[in-house]
């Protein structure tokens, strides 16, 4: 089905395709077809469907939102060096069509760029990151050529924060 079809089908459905006085505005009718994909989206992604599944918990799930699946590589945006005394920290934005983001990878190296590793986000809130900056204790800590950088979100991206002794 083409867009038209779909517009054609919508206003066949509340009865307005051919009353030209009442007759939604073209506009109208475009912005309830968004609502109710994006309505049916966020309900398949959450689990919120009558089977309380959500995506990737079954086959039907997943195919029903796999052609919505993009991968993004960011990079980044401005890099502060050293804007702290124990961390330093990468701003990120994410693109304006996101949703839902499923997963986040980096690249992490030693100041020198060697020792590359694979390496996921650890995701922390702006109240909580701290903690884990001051104990050593955290994978945050760059320790026998692994570490997991920090994330919190900002307004419009986010911010990966590494120690001093790593780079991504």
């Amino acid at each position: 089905m083409i867009g038209v079809d779909i517009l054609a089908a919508f206003e066949l459905e509340i009865n307005k395709i051919n009353d030209t006085i009442n007759k939604p505005l073209t506009d109208d009718s475009l912005y309830w077809l968004n609502q109710g994909v994006v309505k049916f989206v966020k309900d398949r992604f959450n689990g919120n469907a009558p089977k309380r599944t959500s995506y990737e918990q079954n086959e039907k799930r997943t195919r029903d939102l796999i052609n919505l699946l993009k991968e993004t590589t960011t990079s980044s945006d401005q890099f502060t060096y050293r804007l702290h005394k124990s961390y330093d920290e990468y701003k990120y934005s994410y693109p304006d069509d996101m949703m839902f983001v499923l997963n986040e990878d980096v690249v992490i190296s030693d100041k020198d760029g060697g020792h590359e590793m694979d390496t996921c986000v650890f995701e922390c809130t702006a109240d909580s990151f701290m903690y884990r900056v001051n104990n050593k204790l955290t994978d945050f800590h760059y320790r026998f050529n692994r570490a997991r950088p920090l994330r919190v979100r900002t307004k419009d991206g986010f911010r990966l924060l590494t120690d001093t002794n790593y780079k991504i």
